[in-house]
């Protein structure tokens, strides 16, 4: 494994994993960095070399600065990096965004494999009820941090959207960094829960194969949101990972990393 800095408008850290001839870029989830690919990442070794980019805020890449749309700055930090062919790699908001690539940059994605892409706009369309659920969880969150609790707004959502240990059992430096980047998940909702970069009616222009994996054990909310993508992408495939929760890549690396390989055999490289 080897560090370097990139430069972009906001200078993304990246990690990369692997020796394989084939490239991909991993997307990680909000509150982790790029170390959480290692696992995926070791079981694919051979078959790729990964970028895996840490988030703005996340990792050792710059804070955004708060100005412009998150979404839309992060964006424009990850463009410019895709300069040759690529598999992308997404998981959470890291999976959105590699979508939004997708359409950005279409001739310069191969695949896409994705884990829970929380575009959680589509279930305001597919199942309007859970979509309210997702809106009170984020304004429990977000009053909490108005409140000038950060802390409690990030163990209340990690207690939906971890991987399924208590708060109390999370290791202190843990709890410091989901406690630092829980205004990151607010920022980012404008494009996820309403959808103001409009992916959902762009999804049908994307071609690349594409896996929407899910994890049995996570909330009924992202069953709907990757069935919706599902049936909105024209190559797309569904993957459930029964006793995966929500941080599946971490959890369950060999089974997110095998419904990798055979999405990129879709595609010679």
């Amino acid at each position: 494994m080897t560090a370097s800095t990139m430069e972009a408008p906001l200078a993304l850290h990246a990690r990369t994993y692997g020796t394989g001839s084939r490239k991909a870029i991993a997307l990680h989830c909000s509150l982790a960095h790029s170390g959480a690919w290692r696992g995926v990442a070791q079981q694919l070794e051979d078959d790729l070399t990964i970028t895996a980019l840490d988030l703005p805020g996340h990792g050792k890449s710059p804070v955004w600065g708060g100005h412009g749309d998150l979404t839309e700055e992060t964006l424009k930090a990850l463009l410019p990096l895709i300069t040759e062919p690529v598999d992308l790699i997404g998981h959470s908001f890291g999976g959105v965004l590699s979508l939004l690539i997708a359409l950005e940059k279409p001739e310069m994605v191969r695949s896409l494999s994705l884990f829970e892409p929380v575009l959680m706009a589509v279930a305001r369309e597919d199942a309007p009820e859970l979509h309210q659920w997702n809106c009170a969880h984020m304004d429990e969150i977000n009053a909490h941090i108005e409140a000038g609790d950060p802390a409690m707004g990030a163990r209340i959502f990690l207690r939906v959207w971890g991987d399924g240990r208590p708060w109390d059992a999370l290791p202190e430096e843990l709890q410091k960094t989901a406690t630092r980047l829980i205004p990151f998940i607010g920022a980012s909702q404008p494009a996820l829960a309403d959808d103001n970069t409009n992916l959902i009616p762009r999804l049908g222009q994307i071609t690349a194969p594409c896996v929407l994996m899910d994890g049995g054990q996570s909330p009924a909310l992202m069953k709907t949101v990757q069935d919706g993508l599902a049936a909105r992408i024209p190559n797309a495939r569904r993957a459930t990972l029964a006793t995966a929760g929500h941080m599946g890549p971490i959890t369950h690396a060999a089974e997110v990393a095998a419904e990798i390989r055979k999405t990129m055999a879709k595609v010679p490289a």
